[in-house]
């Protein structure tokens, strides 16, 4: 191993890419599954020697080439049908951030060229974050590649990349003297293309024969090619609506397979076979009555099938939600009741979780201990003292090797106070994918709500509308305590509410859709960790002036306000911000709703979830 080897080895984790490489292969395949697509799935991250070889030859990072290696991480797609190329790079497009455009083969009239697209995308944060080594100096950049060929080209390209990409001669040479060979190289080219085009030919004939026969079934087998629990037959009724009207089944073999692709990637994993099929088609591009009352009480279910990894990995442990706050204390109240109340409402939802394993607890709140393999509860209750403290360890049933830890406790300490205590935390196998980084227990609704927690004012699931100049002043005096310990966050309304008189305007009156994001819905999601405020539009221009922000841009802004002893700046966010906000890695990206809201504000709750586990 050369030098250059050497300190591309010390700078990377390629432990830690390998995980990040699995785990974006994990989420294509994923994508690709649940829309049926036949497809194989490859990955790899570049060796030292394969990186330096790379750098080397390109002279990346220089002043003839200031460019950066793109294709640390590649993903290589294996498609079965010529026209999934087109259908693939849609989806990609509008899943990850695209760097620049797809690059493909550039033909000329009288050649052929093996068929592939590639694409070049930026890691996605949530799968980035497993990179914990401080970011490389190499001219590399923090994106993948992703390749899609079809099957008859996928022997081809691996001879070509090693016997013609990594030749030191150039095309010209490498042929010198067996130009004949080169001739029928593209024979070979040209049949392999013609083999694409014509399997898809093939199966649209096919359809056809079928539906001039009037074998339903397969006509959409034929015609749809996607992967289906093909045992399970059309119904009844729909296969008596195609032989009483041909025309209609006519329009099913007619319809778009692209519209039913977009149409499977809505759903969640769903369980595909001939009646969802007909169903998805008829509801997007057919419209057919008959048929639109049949598939009225036909379900759409989940595909039961899991993919699981069966190698051995060593757990790594993850903070997924911390909170340490006093318990609201009213003087009506005794100390003692509200303690009682609170440390009651932590007891019964561990009752309730592990009770089916540890069916020995007892149904009123007392001390209690017990363990089992893979499961463990310990509860410890001293009413004279005002001591509760409840820790739990148990196993994942649905996640294979995941362990999860809770420890909460409610104590009267030094200020005459009760305060409340949570860690969640997870140990999961290194290399599983951690996607979800969050959680909150169900519980603390219910301790807010019935008890309260306080963080200067009182926490809760609704965001507080301020709407008059004393409400205004108590958010200042919020934003500026120092004895804060969760973050602000203020909703500035885009236009003004023309419902009702701004003096008499009550929160139920507003339109949320005269807030960039909603407000009501955010603190639903982080209500019990951080205070959600929504600023009525008469109150921008005094906010703006307060904090000095410029007015035009104050209108439809976001602004969070972390406590002071974090030590960081306040966040400004204007609207256009917000409405040009995209997923790096998009879920939602053939949904019919406001993709730009739902995306600032899933990039907002990271946020707050990340300071929530890091502080």
């Amino acid at each position: 191993m050369t030098d250059f080897e050497n300190s591309i080895e010390q700078e990377l984790d390629f432990e830690k890419l390998t995980e990040l490489c699995d785990n974006l292969k994990e989420a294509v395949r994923e994508i690709l599954n649940s829309c049926g697509m036949y497809f194989r799935i490859f990955s790899r991250v570049k060796s030292p020697n394969s990186i330096a070889e790379k750098l080397l030859r390109g002279q990346y990072g220089t002043e003839q080439n200031p460019k950066k290696l793109q294709d640390l991480v590649g993903l290589r797609v294996v498609l079965y049908y010529y026209d999934d190329l087109s259908i693939c790079r849609d989806i990609m497009e509008s899943t990850f951030q695209m760097v620049d455009d797809w690059s493909r083969p550039k033909y000329n009239a009288d050649e052929f060229k093996a068929t592939k697209i590639n694409g070049v995308f930026r890691f996605p944060e949530e799968f980035f974050n497993v990179y914990k080594k401080e970011l490389w100096n190499l001219p590399i950049d923090t994106t993948f590649e992703i390749q899609f060929r079809t099957v008859f080209f996928e022997g081809w390209h691996e001879i070509e990349h090693d016997m013609r990409y990594k030749s030191l001669l150039s095309d010209k040479e490498f042929w010198k003297g067996s130009e004949e060979l080169s001739r029928i190289l593209n024979c070979i080219l040209a049949n392999l293309e013609l083999s694409d085009w014509s399997l898809v030919q093939l199966f649209e004939e096919l359809s056809y024969n079928h539906y001039k026969n009037r074998d339903w079934e397969i006509m959409l087998k034929c015609k749809y090619r996607i992967k289906m629990a093909d045992s399970e037959p059309l119904d009844p009724k729909i296969l008596a609506v195609f032989d009483q009207d041909k025309e209609i089944a006519k329009k099913f073999f007619k319809a778009s397979r692209k519209t039913l692709i977009k149409e499977l990637l809505k759903l969640e994993s769903p369980h595909i076979n001939y009646n969802l099929i007909v169903k998805l088609m008829n509801n997007k591009e057919i419209h057919d009555p008959q048929i639109a009352a049949i598939c009225q009480n036909i379900p759409i279910n989940q595909d039961e099938r899991t993919y699981q990894k069966n190698t051995l990995a060593r757990l790594e442990s993850s903070i997924l939600f911390h909170l340490e706050r006093p318990l609201l204390h009213k003087n009506t109240r005794k100390l003692e009741s509200e303690f009682y109340n609170a440390a009651l409402i932590v007891y019964k939802w561990a009752r309730f979780k592990l009770n089916p394993v540890f069916e020995d607890i007892p149904a009123e709140l007392s001390t209690y201990r017990n363990h089992l393999p893979g499961y463990k509860l310990k509860i410890f209750y001293d009413e004279e003292n005002l001591s509760f403290s409840m820790k739990m360890n148990y196993i994942d049933s649905q996640s294979i090797g995941t362990f999860w830890h809770v420890h909460t406790s409610i104590a009267k300490m030094d200020d005459g106070l009760l305060h409340f205590y949570h860690v969640t935390s997870r140990d999961v196998p290194r290399g599983i994918s951690q996607r979800s980084t969050f959680t909150k227990p169900s519980f603390l609704a219910d301790l807010s709500n019935k008890v309260g927690i306080m963080d200067i004012v009182r926490l809760g699931s609704k965001a507080h509308f301020v709407n008059n100049t004393e409400l205004l002043h108590e958010l200042y005096q919020l934003t500026e305590s120092d004895e804060r310990m969760l973050p602000v966050i203020v909703i500035a309304q885009n236009s003004p509410n023309t419902d009702a008189p701004q003096e008499t305007v009550d929160y139920r009156d507003y339109d949320m859709n005269t807030f960039t994001i909603n407000g009501t819905r955010l603190a639903k999601v982080v209500g019990h960790y951080s205070h959600v405020y929504m600023l009525d539009y008469h109150f921008i221009e005094d906010f703006a002036a307060h904090y000095a922000f410029e007015p035009e841009k104050t209108i439809g802004c976001i602004c969070i306000f972390r406590p002071s002893y974090q030590k960081k700046e306040r966040m400004f966010f204007t609207r256009k911000m917000v409405m040009e906000t995209q997923f790096d890695f998009n879920r939602f990206a053939f949904h019919e709703e406001d993709i730009y809201e739902k995306a600032f504000r899933h990039n907002l709750v990271q946020l707050l979830k990340d300071d929530n586990t890091n502080h």
